[in-house]
């Protein structure tokens, strides 16, 4: 068997996560060449953004002999396999330049084969003739309705048209007396009696002629009235249409001022007034816990002296250690808290979160509702108040002998070389380190250096309480899940009544340019308190709530940032990530986890953090699409 100088076949993409890519295979040896969402498919799709691709979707089978062919066959897809806009359901024939989609109006490529050889040629291409054959239809509703009218008409002056008249009385005694005038006087006396038996008989003509010139004229008037009766129905059925027609502009007009109405942006007044209420301001704190013990972490402080003689003075800092080896510097955890001086792990702040289902289940940021999963940063204060720290050496460095500390470093955290301290996550865990022991390690004291064991933690939120817009009331929510690839989180508020949501937008898409809208409860924005007085057991109290309200921002996408993507061994993405970086700078901390809404009120992204360089500020959203995927329980 020849393969007859083919070496490969060429795939152009049309849509998808692949589009305007082309990929070459080489089938040199292959009798299969799989199409699916699987990694390991000869033509593998996006596992999340090509979502309509089924794992094992369609194979094209290659063919050997003299002259080699293609086959196309679907492998039991949800959606189906298309070829050239048609559904196939056994194998097809495959050649050069045909249209191969998955799913119907899903993601669509072209086949072919280079080099082609000469019996390989694609298929012919079939005119579509129905809109050239299409014959133009008059409207003859108007002529319709004009021709019924005139022919009512007609029938009308038709049935008007006066009776035909009878033989009277007066044209007998005209007759007669010509009769007279005409015979001879003989006659008279004969012609008496005649008359006589004449005007007798013609008064019994006249008087049947009389009643069926009665009977006729009633007859036509019934006809004149059924004929009238007609026009009328006629006339109202013409009405009936003219109103039906009339109303049937009045309906177009109308879904035309929608249609024109759906396609005007919504202002930020409308989507206040709109979706204010559906948006909730989240308070929490958190801490970080020892998964054996149950007991909260913190981070140790010693003191230290620094100087000498009269410039000697004794410093709180965070305490520090450097490992053996290249194990690097880590913190020096404790679950002992000495006279309240060591920094507990975790934090307090506020944010942002909004319905997305009548239950109570809210999105919200990662690091709103479960910050222990990500990097401590800058709400550690280690950082924030000390800016300095005591670092000191495992074991008392290699050159203690006794094994007792050597005297402690001063160390500048925002130094290049501790950088990286910043980017411990709490919950990748650490090292615990005893306090009332002289030296860092030995025996009794963990961690084990030698295996680099850590201690496993757990983070908790001590407080999730949920405020909706205008409310004075609080609710508790509870963590429901996280998002592994994103700032992400799911909680549900307790409460009885059905809660109106958002509409999330079911297309990812997003265009530079286009405008958004971001509502939530920042720190700039001034709060409105309600002080109110009760008497509770004869005790006079004074309660004062925060009511939030919604602040909004609008702007519109300046950048799309994708995601890491790798290809033939190279990884592409952007530097912060797959996020949608906006131009809204007006807001800031609190804002985190709201909505932001596209021109039409979708909900296409959650609001995350502001970016500042340079001089210049913007602020970033995270896309929707992670957030819609926290509800799937089931991969498809």
């Amino acid at each position: 068997m020849s393969n007859n100088g083919m070496e490969q076949i060429v795939i152009r993409h049309f849509s998808g996560s692949k589009a305007n890519q082309i990929e070459r295979i080489s089938f040199a040896g292959l009798n299969e060449i799989t199409i699916g969402r699987d990694p390991r498919s000869n033509i593998a799709f996006d596992s999340s953004r090509d979502d309509i691709v089924s794992r094992r979707h369609a194979v094209i089978r290659v063919v050997h002999g003299d002259q080699i062919s293609f086959r196309l066959a679907d492998l039991g897809s949800n959606n189906g396999t298309f070829l050239n806009g048609k559904q196939i359901k056994g194998e097809e024939e495959l050649l050069p330049e045909d249209s191969i989609g998955l799913g119907k109006n899903g993601l669509k490529f072209v086949f072919d084969v280079q080099p082609r050889p000469a019996y390989l040629v694609a298929r012919t291409r079939v005119i579509d003739i129905s809109d050239a054959a299409a014959t133009r239809v008059i409207e003859t509703t108007g002529i319709a309705a004009r021709d019924a009218v005139l022919a009512s008409e007609m029938s009308i002056q038709k049935f008007a048209q006066p009776p035909k008249g009878g033989v009277g009385k007066e044209t007998v005694i005209h007759l007669l007396g010509e009769e007279r005038r005409a015979t001879s006087r003989v006659w008279i006396a004969s012609l008496a009696g005649f008359a006589a038996f004449v005007a007798l008989g013609g008064g019994a003509i006249y008087w049947k002629q009389v009643h069926d010139k009665t009977a006729e004229q009633a007859e036509m008037r019934n006809e004149i009235a059924e004929g009238q009766a007609s026009i009328a129905s006629k006339v109202t059925s013409i009405e009936s249409k003219v109103t039906e027609q009339q109303a049937d502009l009045v309906r177009k007009a109308a879904e035309d001022r929608w249609k024109t109405e759906k396609d005007r942006p919504l202002s930020a007044q409308v989507i206040f007034e709109r979706f204010g209420n559906a948006t909730a301001k989240i308070d929490r704190a958190w801490r970080l816990y020892d998964q054996k013990t149950g007991k909260p972490l913190f981070h140790q402080t010693m003191i230290a002296d620094i100087g000498k003689g009269k410039n000697k003075e004794s410093l709180l800092y965070p305490a520090y250690v450097r490992l053996p080896g290249d194990m690097g510097i880590v913190r020096w955890l404790t679950l002992e808290d000495d006279d309240r001086t060591n920094i507990p792990i975790g934090g307090e702040a506020s944010g942002t979160g909004f319905v997305v289902d009548e239950q109570g289940f809210m999105l919200t940021n990662k690091h709103v509702a479960a910050a222990w999963n990500l990097a401590f940063g800058e709400t550690d204060p280690a950082n924030s108040r000390y800016g300095y720290g005591w670092l000191y050496e495992y074991n008392g460095g290699p050159r203690a002998k006794d094994r007792r500390l050597r005297t402690p470093t001063r160390i500048d955290l925002s130094d290049r070389e501790f950088a990286y301290l910043k980017d411990w996550v709490p919950s990748s865990g650490g090292y615990v380190f005893l306090r009332g022991f002289a030296h860092v390690g030995g025996p009794g004291n963990t961690p084990d250096s030698r295996s680099g064991d850590t201690k496993t933690f757990f983070g908790r939120n001590d407080k999730l309480e949920v405020r909706f817009a205008n409310s004075r009331i609080s609710a508790n929510a509870i963590l429901e899940r996280v998002s592994q690839e994103s700032d992400a989180a799911l909680i549900k508020v307790d409460t009885p009544q059905q809660l109106k949501k958002l509409d999330i937008a079911g297309d990812d898409t997003v265009t530079v340019g286009e405008p958004v809208i971001a509502l939530g409860y920042p720190s700039v924005a001034r709060e409105m308190k309600v002080t109110s007085t009760t008497i509770e057991n004869g005790q006079v109290r004074q309660n004062t709530d925060v009511v939030p309200i919604p602040f909004v921002s609008e702007g519109i996408v300046a950048l799309v940032s994708p995601g890491a993507k790798t290809e033939n061994g190279v990884t592409v993405g952007g530097e912060m990530g797959d996020v949608i970086q906006m131009s809204i700078n007006s807001t800031g901390a609190g804002n985190s986890g709201g909505p932001v809404f596209d021109k039409a009120g979708k909900v296409i992204g959650l609001f995350t953090y502001g970016i500042s360089s340079g001089g210049a500020n913007a602020s970033g959203a995270i896309p929707i699409k992670y957030g819609r995927d926290l509800f799937r329980a089931q991969q498809p």
